[in-house]
């Protein structure tokens, strides 16, 4: 849709707050890339994952246990 902006039927239903990014894109502003479904980090918020792929994605948001950092002193 951001490459081809004409309208087309199966696109109408999109309300026009959403042409946002593609005005953006049009301008030159911001860059889309893909991203494959196996680097996509939002996965942890919203699906059940195996746990190989949820420590992955936790290492990529930065994310640790509290227990294995040690104590926090006051």
């Amino acid at each position: 849709m951001t490459k081809k902006p004409a309208f087309h039927s199966r696109t109408k239903h999109i309300d026009v707050h959403y042409h946002y990014i593609q005005n953006l894109v049009s301008n030159g502003e911001i860059t889309l890339k893909s991203c494959d479904t196996n680097e996509q980090a939002a996965d942890i918020f919203t699906k059940s994952l195996p746990q190989v792929k949820q420590e992955f994605f936790k290492g990529q948001l930065g994310v640790c246990n509290f227990e294995s950092r040690g104590s926090v002193e006051k």
